[in-house]
């Protein structure tokens, strides 16, 4: 998917995304209850600027949104909570309060610091590899 943006990207052309990953250097444990409580894109097998730069990207940069995902993260759960009877209705049974379970598990990981979320901000470089 990068290298496609790459490539549509005009010479001197930037990308931004957000994304949401397992931090770095977690024991296996840890990083395992990451992958299985977070959302699927942080099933990857390299970090996000590892895979810029290997995609060919060039004035890479990284901002840490961690603290606004968490706020998110407890005003769905919150709200989810509010609002369960009749969200629960709207789905088979027991399938909300298991949303509302994993909802709870993600923030704590958050919090404990084993799940991020970052801003990515990266160049296509020109022919001569200058902005």
């Amino acid at each position: 998917m990068l290298r496609a943006n790459r490539r549509v990207l005009r010479p001197g052309g930037r990308i931004a995304f957000y994304t949401i990953a397992v931090a770095p250097g977690l024991p296996a444990d840890d990083h395992r209850r990451a992958v299985l409580y977070g959302p699927p894109e942080v099933r990857t097998r390299s970090d996000y600027l590892s895979l810029l730069r290997s995609a060919g990207f060039a004035d890479l940069d990284e901002v840490d949104v961690t603290a606004d995902y968490l706020d998110t993260a407890r005003r769905w759960l919150r709200y989810g909570q509010e609002f369960e009877a009749g969200l629960a209705a709207l789905e088979t049974p027991g399938a909300f309060a298991r949303k509302l379970a994993r909802r709870r598990k993600a923030i704590a990981l958050i919090e404990a610091g084993h799940l991020r979320r970052a801003l990515f901000l990266a160049t296509r470089p020109n022919r001569l590899g200058r902005r």
